[in-house]
């Protein structure tokens, strides 16, 4: 029974947290690649709130944010700049 209650335990955690692994990654890469001071935390809160922002939006902001996370993974600086632009410039 312990082991059903810490398996639903961290389905749940994941289940939270997945969109804002999204922020995180587009945060950190621009921590990376453009603002070595950037606050993290600051940015991925700022992209959650956008993504919640217009409810009938809500969705389609958060396929945007992973869209652009997924095209920056694995992916150098230059690479990013040349391969990612339509999918991550509308993200605050």
């Amino acid at each position: 029974m312990s082991r059903l209650i810490a398996l639903a335990a961290c389905v749940s955690v994941l289940l939270v947290t997945g969109c804002s692994n999204n922020a995180d990654a587009i945060c950190d890469y621009r921590k990376e690649c453009f603002n070595a001071e950037l606050d993290t935390g600051k940015c991925a809160e700022k992209i959650g709130a956008w993504e919640d922002e217009v409810k009938s939006e809500k969705d389609t902001r958060r396929n945007r944010s992973a869209n652009c996370a997924e095209c920056i993974s694995g992916r150098s600086c230059s690479e990013v700049a040349a391969n990612c632009i339509p999918e991550c410039i509308t993200i605050p």
